[in-house]
């Protein structure tokens, strides 16, 4: 019986899937029924892990797609979207399948199929498909080659506040307040630290979670975030992104 959550904010395309899965050849339960990132962080947090995740990409709150880049889900994931651009990132983002509203009945039992074929091809274990999905291609980065003036250091990744960019350009602050040169880009490093631990917070900024001291609102889904070393100017995160920020921050 595969234990499906599904994260929907349209009540009718919820209710359909619901009933899809019902009626599929392939045994399924609805484990959850939600409908927004805030719910899928929170339910995610208190409940078992699923063994699939049905998940619409725009919700009310954000994308899904940010969120699960933001707080790797326990499973795999079914894309169902009315849009076809998201296609690349969603199986790069932990998906096996991608459905286009209104979903059909053999599209989604196709979907399911794949799900278990997966298992068995990953030697009859679904846990160890799931973890295969959600780990890093490599290990987190340890370490991190900074420079000040003519002088090189190694920094551990655990000493790091955040990096940012300023003047095209990429730097680190230490938790102790050291500014260092980075000879990489924030695109880069985001790839290969652990998201548990990094957030891309905007486009200037990525932040240990350690470094967070708090954030608010203001305004329009942002939101506003102190910080610790304080950084020169006031640190924004979109109304797309919030949502997965704040899953992330209390993760």
């Amino acid at each position: 019986m595969i234990r499906a959550l599904i994260i929907e904010d349209e009540a009718p395309a919820r209710e359909r899937l619901a009933q899809l899965l019902a009626d599929s050849a392939t045994p399924c339960a609805v484990a959850g029924a939600i409908d927004s990132i805030a719910a899928a962080g929170k339910w995610l947090r208190a409940n078992p892990a699923p063994d699939l995740i049905l998940a619409d990409i725009q919700l009310g709150d954000g994308l899904s797609l940010d969120f699960f880049r933001a707080v790797p889900p326990p499973c795999p994931v079914v894309f169902v979207t009315a849009h076809d651009e998201y296609l690349l990132e969603a199986f790069a983002t932990h998906g096996i399948a991608y459905l286009l509203k209104p979903v059909k009945r053999a599209e989604l039992d196709a979907a399911l199929a794949k799900y278990r074929g997966l298992g068995r091809h990953f030697a009859g274990s679904l846990a160890a498909l799931a973890a295969s999905l959600a780990a890093p291609a490599v290990a987190p980065r340890q370490r991190i080659l900074a420079q000040r003036g003519n002088t090189h250091q190694p920094v551990a990744i655990a000493d790091v506040a955040y990096f940012f960019s300023e003047n095209k350009l990429t730097f680190l602050l230490t938790r102790t307040g050291e500014r260092c040169l980075v000879n990489e880009p924030l695109a880069t490093l985001a790839t290969e630290l652990s998201p548990a631990q990094f957030f891309r917070v905007n486009r200037n900024y990525l932040a240990h979670v350690a470094a967070v001291k708090s954030f608010s609102s203001v305004g329009k889904g942002r939101l506003s975030v102190q910080l610790l070393p304080r950084p020169t100017e006031e640190i924004l995160v979109s109304q797309e992104n919030a949502s997965a920020f704040r899953a992330w921050a209390g993760r």
